[in-house]
């Protein structure tokens, strides 16, 4: 089990590792699709099933934000909505541990961060459901998921600074 584990977090940091470095939210978006399956793996592996089921409600909401951002049409405020109140339905239904406010808390952040038009701020909303994510994976002993987040919010940070910062000009 822990071979498969191990497995599914180097597939899913290497993944996650490319993600960032993309400029178009398409792109950033079938990324997170792909890492957000493999962690949603990981925690059914690990018996977290808070993580498992908002991670999985993440892959749909990924899945229509694609469709309206494929289109170059904005997200509606009304699905950023939806979205919100089906992973707190997700998060109550799964709710069995004290620290499972925190896939809550993560969830409504990862909501704000597929709907941004830009990676910019994409990235900058990420790196906290990053942070939220990580003393999660410690409580539910998910390691494998310990490790892609922590590394996640390594390279989100680089790349902000390699593509987000604003150049200065040199005079």
């Amino acid at each position: 089990m822990e071979f498969l584990t191990g497995t599914l977090s180097v597939a899913a940091t290497t993944l996650g590792l490319i993600e960032p470095f993309f400029k178009k939210m398409k792109t950033v978006l079938l990324f997170k699709l792909l890492v957000n399956g493999l962690v949603c793996a990981n925690y059914l592996l690990t018996s977290s099933f808070s993580g498992a089921l908002i991670c999985a409600v993440a892959i749909l909401c990924l899945f229509i934000n694609y469709g309206y951002t494929s289109k170059n049409r904005n997200i509606p405020t009304w699905i950023v909505v939806l979205h919100s109140v089906i992973f707190l339905a997700a998060n109550l239904l799964t709710f069995a541990h004290w620290y499972d406010v925190l896939t809550l808390i993560a969830s409504l952040l990862f909501v704000l961060c597929i709907a941004q038009n830009t990676t910019k701020y994409s990235r900058l909303l990420y790196i906290g459901n990053c942070l939220i994510w990580i003393p999660y994976d410690i409580l539910a002993g998910a390691w494998g998921n310990f490790f892609t987040h922590t590394v996640l919010t390594i390279a989100i940070f680089v790349s902000i600074i390699m593509n987000d910062r604003k150049k200065e000009k040199a005079y």
